[in-house]
């Protein structure tokens, strides 16, 4: 594929939990080649510059299998909407009520992108073969936790939506979910 076909899959495929620019995937693609990861061809087009299309090595393989198996370590964090509601009290009601808005707008979008990965996924599936359906176990087991973790995001953005608009989203409610919470999933 070219850098501008593996932009295009991970939009359709992965974007849910792993987004990369372009320029991002062209680095990883330059960093792959100098470690014999992946080998590239050129490809020449009319009218536009010539198509550079990578392809996997076994040295590339044995790699990928290699970072499989290492031990998941948990990423840091960087969540723009928790660092602002923490600091919310510089913000007016209406204001916070705007960001939850928006923030639950944008959620609703990519939970529509996923159903609609997932609803692609159903529909090829119909007409393949058992053993190429097992194949797609791990792409489904990904949607999943799109769609499971999305779910949850969205209940938590409109059960503050809805307490604000109550005026029960105040420190002591949230202190006693805080506690409820715990209690309950411990």
């Amino acid at each position: 594929m070219s850098g501008y076909d593996l932009k295009r899959t991970f939009d359709t495929s992965v974007r849910h939990f792993w987004t990369a620019d372009q320029a991002a995937i062209y680095r990883a693609l330059s960093d792959l080649e100098s470690d014999a990861h992946v080998t590239h061809e050129r490809v020449a087009q009319e009218a536009r510059p010539d198509r550079k299309v990578f392809e996997i090595t076994n040295s590339g393989r044995d790699a990928l299998d290699a970072w499989l198996a290492l031990p998941t370590l948990a990423p840091p964090r960087r969540e723009p909407l928790l660092v602002k509601l923490f600091f919310s009290e510089r913000l007016t009601p209406d204001a916070i009520r705007e960001l939850l808005e928006r923030e639950l707008a944008d959620l609703e979008s990519e939970l529509a992108a996923i159903s609609g990965f997932a609803e692609t996924m159903h529909t090829r599936a119909e007409a393949m073969d058992e053993t190429t359906v097992a194949r797609l176990t791990g792409p489904l087991i990904t949607l999943s936790n799109g769609l499971m973790l999305g779910a949850a995001y969205r209940d938590w953005l409109r059960e503050l939506l809805r307490r604000q608009s109550e005026g029960t989203l105040t420190a002591r409610a949230l202190l006693a979910d805080a506690r409820h919470n715990l209690n309950v999933s411990g």
